[in-house]
């Protein structure tokens, strides 16, 4: 065995002899450190309820425009362009984004709904339309027209121009019904070119339109606003603050996430004070234990000296000893800490939204107290192993 393995071996077996001594040692580290865990779980538990309550929301990374104006396409296709951004539609005047829908074995019992221009990858649809004569409607127009994925729908488009009432039917179909998140009115999600139809023919500035499956991409200088989503959530309030800054009015929920990075941050400060300060206490309590035990067995090192040990194994001594301890601790600190996580649960159960755990102690968590445990308990024993590695093997020759 080597020389390494020998001073390993001694320390293991000062523990055993110690076994009492090492058992407190092992009750006060997880009397530290698992309401430390705990902490950091109720963080986890509260910061990630809140976070996954806005994502579930489709529209909490949403950016829309205020008011109507007029947006370059080439300023549109630079907004798209951004790395935060990832997906942006522009949307026609809100006057003009309406269209009276019915069934065509229904007609005149149809609904007015909102036209929202959509394109391929929008956050709030699991599916858009894939032609340009196809919708999908939001669940509360789906249920007052009562149609489903497959129906067939009209759209009754009306003006008065030049002193004549023009009305005209489009043939249209239901893709998808949209979850009742995406949106709560009566709205249709609608591809570009058709909502660009609308517009125009209400505006006047075409004829009697054609074949609405046969619409062209629209090819615009300019649109009356736009929608479009953060890639993230942590960036919705930069976004939003850097579209102010360029004089564009919007609308987001840069408050709610700004509110919830801010909780995020607090609690992050609270449990760093009070880690901190714990875990130092405990740290340097371990070091001045481990030190005071080499003092205290200085004359038994001394005549491992003597038989030979050098002073570099000597230093693994207490090194050795504070691992082990810290290992014992760690697991005794994380057993009571997800038993109490079970009670915190149980006790705060549906208080956190959708019925999320209130403390939450992940395996990247516990991983985590355990290295940083591990790592503070060996740096600490280091100063005691210098000390052991300083004993002299003539110390031990005045020893009965």
């Amino acid at each position: 065995m080597t020389q390494w393995g020998t001073a390993i071996r001694l320390a293991m077996a000062d523990l055993l002899h110690e076994r009492l001594l090492a058992a407190c040692t092992i009750l006060a580290l997880a009397a530290v450190l698992a309401p430390l865990v705990i902490l950091a779980g109720l963080r986890a538990g509260v910061v990630q309820g809140l976070r996954e309550l806005l994502l579930e929301d489709p529209r909490v990374r949403e950016v829309t425009t205020a008011a109507n104006r007029s947006f370059d396409a080439a300023l549109l296709a630079q907004l798209a362009a951004r790395p935060d951004v990832a997906f942006l539609a522009p949307r026609t005047r809100a006057l003009a984004a309406s269209l009276l829908v019915e069934r065509p074995d229904a007609p005149g019992a149809g609904t007015r709904v909102e036209l929202i221009p959509t394109a391929p990858g929008d956050p709030l649809l699991p599916v858009g339309p894939s032609v340009t004569d196809s919708v999908v409607l939001t669940a509360s127009a789906a249920a007052r027209l009562r149609v489903g994925a497959g129906d067939a729908l009209s759209g009754r488009l009306a003006r008065v121009l030049e002193g004549r009432r023009e009305s005209v039917l489009l043939a249209l179909t239901v893709q998808a019904v949209a979850p009742p998140a995406a949106f709560s009115r009566d709205a249709a999600f609608v591809p570009l070119a058709l909502a660009v139809l609308v517009e125009d023919f209400q505006d006047g500035r075409i004829g009697r339109p054609g074949n609405a499956a046969a619409l062209a991409a629209p090819d615009r200088a300019e649109y009356a606003g736009f929608r479009l989503y953060a890639r993230r959530l942590e960036e919705v309030p930069a976004l939003d603050a850097a579209l102010q800054a360029q004089g564009i009015e919007v609308v987001s929920r840069a408050a709610d996430v700004s509110g919830l990075l801010r909780v995020d941050r607090n609690l992050g400060l609270l449990f760093g004070l009070v880690a901190g300060l714990g875990g130092l206490g405990f740290l340097v309590s371990l070091g001045a234990g481990l030190w005071a035990n080499v003092e205290r067995k200085r004359v038994p090192l001394a005549q491992l000296r003597f038989l030979g040990l050098r002073a570099g194994s000597l230093r693994l001594f207490p090194m050795a000893q504070a691992a082990v301890l810290a290992a014992l601790g760690v697991i005794a600190a994380l057993a009571a800490a997800m038993a109490a996580a079970v009670v915190v649960n149980r006790a705060f159960a549906g208080t956190l939204a959708l019925d999320r755990p209130l403390c939450l102690i992940t395996p990247g968590l516990a991983a985590a107290a355990a290295a940083i445990t591990l790592a503070g308990a060996v740096l600490v024993a280091a100063a005691a192993g210098t000390r052991a590695a300083r004993v002299e093997p003539w110390e031990g020759l005045s020893a009965p």
